[in-house]
């Protein structure tokens, strides 16, 4: 079964400000993080049980670059609530 897949709109925001951050800094390294991240979300929406969970949430940590995907499972869909820099404070994170 595939999950579908739901980004909230924070999450999003994240993705955006880490897709600009890298593309500023090397033209094509956004798009990189972006190709990335969207084999992540297939393979999350293919098997979420398989990550670990932090409490009520599930991480998947990003090869090559310092995000980690935070998600959850409703029903039939995968919902993001974050694409979190592994360097920032966990505390950010709470909600």
């Amino acid at each position: 079964m595939t999950y579908h897949l739901e980004i909230k709109e924070e999450a999003s925001d994240e993705i955006s400000d880490a897709f600009t951050w890298y593309e500023d800094h090397k033209e094509g390294l956004g798009s990189e993080f972006i190709v990335l991240l969207e084999e992540y979300f297939e393979r999350i929406t293919k098997k979420p049980m398989l990550y670990p969970t932090n409490g009520k949430e599930r991480v998947a940590f990003m090869d090559r670059f310092p995000y980690k995907i935070v998600f959850g499972i409703e029903k039939k869909s995968v919902v993001v609530y974050a694409i979190f820099h592994t360097s920032r404070d966990p505390k950010k994170l709470e909600r």
